[in-house]
């Protein structure tokens, strides 16, 4: 009984650690640059964040027009930063890791996508945002998220605005979404994409992610010890209880023999 109580103890401990963990009240919010740019140019626009907290991990999942605009690399800003990368046409995933946290207190750019514009029109990347984790190793809640509008036509000006890069934004058809889905006017909220849909990535070397998932997995590890255990206990008891039926019955039995 002495064991069943501790393993009680400390199943109960670990789960109270990932609630805090997963209920945790920290936000983040992203902005994406806009562009205004003459068909067949390289361009550049930059994701940033916005929170108290510092960024450690995020995956970002972003989508664009292929008739209009092409993927060509992503990059993470910050040199202390890792990014793990899967494409497919009109898709981009993205995980983000920063074993120390990025600070992005005030606005700081997170990533860098480049394109190409292919032809004359007006391409949209959209994005999700999902498994936002701070230093700290809790989750963060997604606020508002701004798409990126591309305006591609031959007397464009070759400029990015927008961001955490410039306080001035010359696009007046940008929209800002909720919740990690970022919006803009042709679309209510960006389509998620199936992950079975991408290549597994790569293993995750990051320590502080790493020791987040063995937490959990510990916590469930545990949860099912006590499974076992209670089940393997209650089995003992009528065990026993059967024994001591078994006992009484013989004893009464006895008892009558000799009257």
């Amino acid at each position: 009984m002495k064991k069943l109580f501790s393993i009680i103890l400390i199943s109960v401990a670990l789960l109270q650690i990932s609630l805090t963990s997963a209920f945790a009240t920290a936000s983040v919010s992203f902005e994406m640059q806009n562009a205004d740019m003459k068909p067949n140019r390289l361009f550049s626009v930059a994701l940033s964040a916005n929170s108290g907290n510092r960024l450690s991990a995020a995956t970002f999942e972003f989508t664009y027009d292929s008739d209009y605009i092409e993927f060509r690399k992503v990059k993470a800003v910050n040199n202390g930063s890792k990014i793990q990368v899967n494409k497919k046409s009109g898709k981009v995933k993205v995980v983000f890791l920063n074993s120390e946290g990025q600070n992005i207190s005030g606005g700081s750019d997170v990533l860098t996508l480049d394109f190409k514009t292919i032809k004359e029109g007006t391409a949209y990347i959209d994005y999700t945002v999902n498994q936002c984790v701070d230093s700290d190793v809790n989750f963060m809640d997604v606020g508002s998220c701004t798409a990126s509008c591309i305006r591609i036509y031959k007397n464009a000006s070759g400029t990015v605005s927008g961001g955490s890069s410039s306080s001035s934004n010359k696009n007046s058809t940008q929209a800002t979404g909720k919740g990690g889905k970022s919006k803009h006017p042709t679309e209510p909220t960006t389509v998620n994409a199936s992950d079975d849909e991408y290549i597994d990535y790569n293993p995750i070397k990051d320590k502080q992610i790493k020791f987040f998932l063995a937490g959990m997995g510990i916590t469930a590890g545990c949860l099912a010890i006590l499974a076992v255990a209670y089940a393997i206990g209650k089995k003992s008891a009528q065990k026993k209880a059967e024994k001591e039926k078994n006992h009484n019955d013989n004893t009464l039995e006895n008892k009558t023999s000799d009257d």
